[in-house]
């Protein structure tokens, strides 16, 4: 039996943070729900294609709320906060 005690485990976020490095991100700092991390993560890769968001929504809220947590507003225009691995590398 698996029993969770609330508290998340704590990573230290520094930006830019690699794409592939925020999901894990997310879960620990943030929420330790799977699906609502998955989520969040996807309001982000949005945002790095250049997506704008309706402030006004709820959910939108929510997500960029959770992003802020981490130093990401995606209320602003993408400026390199999220790299790729790729990217990283050069």
């Amino acid at each position: 039996m698996e029993i969770h005690t609330g508290q998340k485990r704590k990573m230290t976020i520094t930006l830019p943070i690699k794409l592939l490095d925020l999901h894990d991100a997310i879960l620990a700092e943030v929420t330790s729900s799977v699906p609502s991390a998955n989520a969040t993560f996807v309001y982000a890769v949005q945002w790095r294609e250049g997506k704008t968001f309706d402030l006004a929504k709820s959910a939108v809220k929510v997500h960029r709320a959770r992003l802020r947590r981490l130093g990401i507003d995606i209320a602003k225009a993408y400026d390199g906060e999220l790299i790729s691995v790729r990217d990283a590398e050069r």
